[in-house]
């Protein structure tokens, strides 16, 4: 009995590394794709940021959960490039975003959506948004440039 116990325990624990080197491996790959925009953060909005995910992925975010949904790597780096895009095409959302630190991105509910707060910028992404990526991104450029040059 005891040694049923043991096995028990054993293979939970398996598991539970398991669980936790596979999702690391996720966030590594979100991460990757998140630094990429280093350089052109630093170069189209004049801000010198880190990027972060904030939670649990639970998979692969390159990859979509479920068919018509959208993967959290494209909808976090769409926000990204919404970003570097609006900090392009106009000197009054650069400024505001000359003095950031820090990008992290988490889930949230519909359209790829943001928070400033001082130097941090949050996007939010919903992967059952079926809307897609692109014009998520399209969007959020609009809503940048009206939301901070008023």
């Amino acid at each position: 009995m005891r040694y049923l116990w043991l096995t028990a325990i054993a293979t939970g624990m398996l598991l539970a590394g398991t669980a936790w080197a596979q999702e690391s491996e996720f966030q590594k790959k979100l991460q990757d794709d998140m630094d990429y925009y280093k350089a052109q953060i630093a170069d189209n909005c004049g801000a010198k940021v880190t990027f972060k995910w904030l939670g649990k992925l639970g998979h692969d975010p390159r990859e979509t959960e479920k068919p018509k949904y959208n993967g959290v790597s494209n909808l976090v780096t769409s926000g990204i490039e919404a970003l570097v895009n609006a900090c392009t095409n106009n000197t009054v959302v650069k400024k505001k975003m000359s003095g950031l630190k820090k990008i992290e991105a988490t889930k949230g509910k519909g359209t790829i959506g943001y928070k400033l707060r001082g130097t941090n910028f949050l996007l939010t992404v919903d992967p059952s948004f079926t809307t897609s990526a692109g014009e998520q991104r399209n969007a959020l450029i609009e809503k940048l440039k009206k939301d901070i040059d008023k």
